[in-house]
C-alpha cells in the first residue's frame, strides 16, 4: 500500500496573527490504496483531516512525503509535516537564515530495513553505507524507512530535513557543522514559545565515559579536516567522529559565546567562504583555539546541559 501526502506551504502559510491551514483530503482508490492530497477532487468520496499546529509563519518550503508498503497514521502524517516546520523555524530564529528560495523536502518512508536498503542499491548502483536515512540532493528527496521503535525514524527525518537545508540553502559549509547541526535536530521540539533540543543519549554514551572521552580527536585538528576527509574519517569508523560531531555542536550551542560562533560560521559559508573552520577561530571565538578547545574539555568533565532552550 502506498500513502501519499502533499503538503504544498499553503499549510503554514500565515501573513496575519493567525495560521491559516489548508485542508487535507483522505480516499481510498479502487484498488485499496490509501492517499492523501490538499486538492478537493470532486468525483471521489474524501474524508476532511485538519492537522493540529501551532501557529507558524514558516511558509517557505514544499513537503510531500509518501509511505510504500507501510501505512503512516494521519497523526504521524501530521507529525512529519509539523517537525519539518519546526527544523525550518530552528534555522530562521535561532541561526538567522535568510530562506531566498524555497527548499523542496520530499519525504520517502519504506516498510523496513530490507526494503530500504535495497532501494539504495537500485538507486546508487553499489552497497549503501550503514545508515537510518538518507538525504539525495539531486531531487531534493529524503528517504527513511520504518523503525521498530517508530518515534526513531521521525527523528531520522528531521535529521535528513536538516541536511536538505544546509545543501540548498548554504552549500560550502563543512561536513562537521553539517552534520553537527543534523543531530541537534532529532531532538528539537518545542517548549513553550520557545525551542528546544535535548541531549542526544546516543552521543552522549559514547563519548562521555572518560575512557572514551581520551580517544576524541582534538579540536583543532578536527576543525582542521576538509570535508572530504571528515567523511572519509567517519566512514572509517577509526574516529567516534559522528557522536564527537554531534556533542561539539551541542557544546557550542550551550553557550553564549559557542552559539554566537557557529552563527557566524554558517553564515560566512552561506556567502561562499571555503575557507577551513580552524582559520575562524581566532577571529569568532573569544580566546581563540585554545580557550575552545580547554572549554571543550571542561564541558565534557562536567555535567552536560539535558536541555537547552532558544
Amino acid at each position: 500500500m502506498t500513502t501519499y501526502l502533499s503538503a504544498i506551504a499553503a499549510l503554514f502559510l500565515s501573513l496575519t496573527s493567525f495560521t491559516a491551514i489548508a485542508n487535507i483530503y483522505k480516499w481510498t482508490d479502487k484498488n485499496g490504496q490509501v492517499h492523501f492530497s490538499d486538492q478537493k477532487i470532486d468525483s471521489v468520496q474524501q474524508e476532511v483531516i485538519k492537522p493540529k499546529s501551532h501557529t507558524s509563519y514558516w511558509s517557505r518550503h514544499d513537503i510531500s512525503v509518501e509511505a510504500v508498503d507501510t501505512n503512516l497514521s494521519k497523526q504521524e502524517l501530521n507529525k512529519i509535516v509539523e517537525d519539518v516546520n519546526l527544523v525550518y523555524e530552528f534555522y530562521d530564529r535561532v541561526l538567522f537564515f535568510d530562506f531566498y528560495k524555497t527548499v523542496p523536502v520530499k519525504v520517502l518512508v519504506l516498510k523496513d530495513k530490507k526494503a530500504y536498503y535495497e532501494h539504495l542499491r537500485e538507486r546508487m548502483g553499489k552497497e549503501p553505507s550503514s545508515s537510518y536515512g538518507v538525504y539525495f540532493p539531486q531531487d531534493n528527496q529524503i528517504i527513511v524507512y520504518m523503525q521498530k521503535e517508530r518515534a526513531r525514524t521521525f527523528r531520522t527525518i528531521k535529521h535528513e530535513v536538516s541536511h536538505a537545508i544546509t545543501d540548498t540553502v548554504t552549500p560550502y559549509s563543512p561536513s562537521w557543522l553539517n552534520e553537527g547541526l543534523a543531530e541537534q535536530m532529532e531532538t528539537l521540539s518545542r517548549s513553550g514559545e520557545q525551542l528546544r533540543i535535548t541531549r542526544h543519549m546516543e552521543n552522549y554514551r559514547w563519548i562521555n565515559p572518560p575512557e572514551y572521552r581520551e580517544q576524541l580527536m582534538d579540536i583543532a585538528t578536527f576543525l582542521s579536516l576538509p570535508s572530504k576527509n571528515w567523511r572519509h574519517q567517519l566512514r572509517s569508523g577509526k574516529a567516534r567522529l559522528q557522536p564527537q560531531t554531534g556533542q561539539f555542536l551541542y557544546f557550542l550551542l550551550s553557550a553564549p559565546t559557542g552559539k554566537s560562533f557557529v552563527i557566524r560560521l554558517i553564515h560566512k559559508f552561506e556567502r561562499g567562504d571555503r575557507t577551513l573552520s580552524y582559520y575562524h577561530v581566532d577571529k569568532d571565538y573569544i580566546g581563540g583555539i585554545k580557550s575552545l578547545e580547554i572549554n571543550w574539555r571542561n564541558w565534557l568533565s562536567g555535567e552536560t546541559e539535558k536541555h537547552i532552550n532558544f
